[in-house]
């Protein structure tokens, strides 16, 4: 009859070795790429994205011409400005994909890269006769990030550089809680007047696709709360450790009353 109250002891360390071994395999969810092959390589080039401009994106567009009074025409801010939304002054791209220059009157601007853009606004200064040997340069002003969900500091994320990666954005963001779920992150992009939505894994390589790893101005990344969390945000859980504990302490005082 006294070989039970030791059988509740082997009963207990066998609880502890498996929840020691459950927190090891949960440590592999973790860590970020789990699945990445020792001495890969990727090509960085082939995976930048080049970003291209959307509405209520806000342009800086800088001209320069030989003429210094064209030069100043062309970059007076007869522009919207769009100090009620951040305090950027800039073009604001309008709902239509258009802005509004000096001189030149509204040029296409949505769905072009930049390049792309300076391009377009160089060949309408050319074929208007406005100006000779124009140079243009356009940045993206408001470029960036939101961050939410399960990190340490879920907000927006400035980019005034115009690029940022997805791990980069994370570090920004504090990096994730032990509570997110890294198994199912999701990505909210505006993209060609759609908006996409896609999940992915941190623990994969998948994060490595140029267009996961490289971010573009106005996404979204959601981090999710995994179990752990709603366990966490119910009170009957919370209690299960103190009531454990509670019985291993009656456990023993029984087992010292037994030998005595």
């Amino acid at each position: 009859m006294k070989k039970k109250p030791y059988s509740l002891v082997f009963f207990l360390l066998a609880l502890v070795v498996l929840s020691v071994l459950g927190s090891c395999s949960s440590s592999k969810k973790l860590a970020y790429f789990n699945n990445v092959q020792r001495d890969t390589t990727y090509d960085v080039d082939q995976q930048r994205l080049e970003t291209k401009i959307n509405v209520s994106d806000i342009l800086q567009i800088n001209i320069s011409t030989p003429d210094q009074i064209t030069t100043a025409i062309l970059n007076s801010s007869t522009a919207q400005n769009t100090g009620q939304q951040g305090g950027y002054n800039g073009y604001l791209v309008d709902e239509s994909g258009m802005i509004k220059l000096p001189l030149i009157g509204s040029v296409k601007a949505v769905g072009l890269t930049k390049a792309e853009l300076a391009s377009s606004i160089s060949e309408a200064l050319l074929s208007k006769q406005i100006a000779k040997m124009p140079i243009v340069n356009v940045r993206i002003v408001n470029f960036k990030i939101t961050v939410l969900g399960e990190v340490n500091h879920p907000g927006i994320v400035q980019v005034p550089n115009e690029h940022i990666t997805l791990p980069e954005a994370l570090a920004q963001s504090g990096d994730l809680t032990a509570y997110g779920r890294r198994n199912n992150v999701l990505l909210i992009r505006e993209k060609d007047g759609k908006r996409i939505t896609k999940r992915f894994s941190l623990n994969d390589s998948q994060l490595f696709e140029k267009d996961i790893y490289n971010l573009q101005n106005q996404d979204i990344i959601y981090i999710e709360p995994n179990n752990a969390r709603a366990a966490s945000a119910d009170r009957s859980t919370q209690l299960i450790p103190y009531a454990f504990s509670a019985v291993s302490l009656l456990i023993v005082i029984y087992l010292q009353f037994i030998k005595n």
